[in-house]
C-alpha cells in the first residue's frame, strides 16, 4: 500500500471471479489505512494509501521456461472516487472491498486462478477444522514470490454469524454490538497477511454432494455409490477472506476474522463506490 511519499505497509489480496468479472479482493482497512471499526488511522503518521503495487508472479515463456516477478500498479482513485467497491449496504463495517481488475496478459490461463474457482471440493467445514491462511506475513515469500501458508483452526460455528463490540452483561455472556457474516479462526497470524485467501482442509469420508449428510456405510448400494469420498480422503475448499486480529491486548482472546465467501460474492455483484475519499476521510454511508 502506497501513497506519493512510498511504501505504507503491506498485506495480501487474491483474485475473485464472478459473472466473468476479475476483482481483486483484499480488506477495507488495507485501501484506508484505517480501521475498519474505528476508523482510526494505522499508520503513526495516519498515511493514507492512494495505489496498490500488486507483486505478481509472471510466466517468461517456454522459450525461457522460468518466472519472475512483476509489479503491477492498482489506482484507489479515479478523480477523487474511490474504485474500489465495498458492501451496498453497510460499507465498511465488512471490513471488504472488490476492486474490477483485469488480469495482466503476463499470466497465463494455467496461473493464478480465482481463488473460488482453485478447487470444486464440497468439503464439511466445522469447528475445530484445520484452515489455511495463504498470504505474506511481514512481506516474506518465497521462490519467486510465493507466499506462505500459516496454519490454524475453525474457531467459532462457521454458519453462524459473529457479533462485535459487544459489552458484558450481569447475567453473563454479551449483548448488544453488531452482526458481522464472519467466523473466528484461531492462529497466530502476523502483519501482512491482512486480505489473505482462507482455505479449510478436511480429512475423512464425506458425501461429496451432501458433506453434512450423515453416511450410512450399511444402506443398500452404498458401495456403488460415486459420490462419497473415502477414509484417506482430503478436500480443501475456499471459505472466505482474513482480516487481522480481532483483539490486540495479548490479555485478550487471540482471533481473527474469515470474512464468507458469500460477502465477498455479494460485495463483487452488488457493491458501490467507497465512501472514503484520501483528503476529507470517510463521507458516512449515504
Amino acid at each position: 500500500m502506497c501513497d506519493d511519499a512510498g511504501i505504507i505497509s503491506s498485506g495480501t489480496g487474491f483474485f475473485f471471479e464472478t459473472d466473468n468479472a476479475w476483482y481483486v479482493v483484499t480488506n477495507w482497512h488495507n485501501v484506508t489505512g484505517r480501521h475498519f471499526q474505528t476508523h482510526k488511522a494505522l499508520s503513526s503518521m495516519s498515511r493514507v494509501p492512494t495505489r496498490l503495487i500488486a507483486r505478481i508472479s509472471s510466466y517468461l515463456g517456454e522459450e525461457d521456461d522460468s518466472f519472475i516477478i512483476k509489479p503491477f500498479e492498482i489506482p484507489l482513485y479515479d478523480q477523487g472516487r474511490s474504485r474500489w467497491l465495498e458492501h451496498d449496504l453497510h460499507g465498511s463495517l465488512y471490513d471488504i472491498v472488490a476492486i474490477p481488475w483485469t488480469k495482466p496478459e503476463s499470466c497465463p490461463s494455467f496461473m493464478h486462478n480465482a481463488a473460488n474457482l482453485i478447487s470444486s471440493d464440497n468439503i464439511p467445514v466445522y469447528p475445530g477444522g484445520v484452515v489455511f491462511i495463504i498470504g505474506f506475513p511481514m512481506a516474506i515469500s518465497v521462490g519467486f514470490g510465493l507466499p506462505l501458508w500459516k496454519s490454524g483452526y475453525v474457531a467459532s460455528e462457521p454458519h453462524y454469524d459473529i457479533t462485535l463490540n459487544a459489552n458484558l452483561q450481569s447475567s453473563g455472556g454479551l449483548e448488544g454490538g453488531h452482526r458481522i457474516p464472519a467466523f473466528f479462526i484461531d492462529a497466530q497470524t502476523r502483519s501482512g497477511m491482512s486480505g489473505s485467501p482462507v482455505f479449510v482442509r478436511y480429512f475423512g469420508a464425506w458425501d461429496m454432494n451432501s458433506p453434512y449428510e450423515p453416511i450410512n456405510f450399511d444402506e443398500p448400494g452404498f458401495w456403488e455409490r460415486n459420490d462419497v469420498a473415502m477414509f484417506g480422503s482430503t478436500g480443501t475448499q475456499f471459505v472466505g477472506c482474513y482480516s487481522g486480529h480481532v483483539f490486540s491486548r495479548e490479555k485478550e482472546a487471540i482471533l481473527g476474522l474469515c470474512w464468507k465467501r458469500e460477502i465477498i460474492e455479494t460485495v463483487c455483484k452488488n457493491g458501490k463506490s467507497g465512501r472514503f475519499h484520501v483528503d476529507y476521510g470517510y463521507k458516512g454511508m449515504s
